[in-house]
């Protein structure tokens, strides 16, 4: 190749980058177009933006793992120990009218007669159990039951 060619060819490709970071200019200067094509090319360059921060923000979120005690907490089931003993408080202030009480336990009554009776075990015949004798008295209970509620 001689040296008159290779001039040539470096020219040709100067004036071909020229052109066209001319005409690249020309195309993005501002002020150019119709207010139209300006609302149309504000309109792209959101939805470009927005686009960008939705990709980020999933990458981000990607990123972010859940820790092993989250994971934990998440699987085990909570203790509701304190809550079933605030209801049982409740239900204990709450007492149900006897006329209920004499319902509910005569309808048992009778079902049971209806099935055949009582679910009593047999008495065996001639052995009596001793009778079985506490040393505490029911105030006692009573006391260490009103004690163990004021606890919770």
């Amino acid at each position: 190749m001689s040296w008159s060619l290779v001039n040539r060819g470096l020219e040709l490709c100067e004036e071909d980058q020229t052109a066209s970071k001319s005409r690249k200019v020309d195309a993005v200067t501002p002020g150019k177009g119709s207010r139209h094509q300006k609302e149309k090319r504000a309109a792209k360059q959101r939805k470009i933006a927005k686009q960008k921060q939705q990709e980020i923000k999933s990458l981000f979120n990607q990123k972010q793992g859940v820790s092993a005690l989250e994971k934990y907490r998440q699987s085990t089931p909570r203790d509701r120990t304190v809550d079933n003993i605030k209801l049982l408080k409740k239900i204990d202030r709450k007492r149900t009218p006897q006329e209920y009480v004499e319902k509910i336990l005569s309808q048992h009554s009778k079902e049971l007669e209806r099935r055949g009776g009582t679910k009593e075990a047999p008495q065996t015949q001639g052995k009596k159990k001793p009778q079985e004798t506490s040393v505490f008295s029911d105030e006692d209970f009573e006391k260490m039951n009103k004690e163990w509620l004021k606890l919770y």
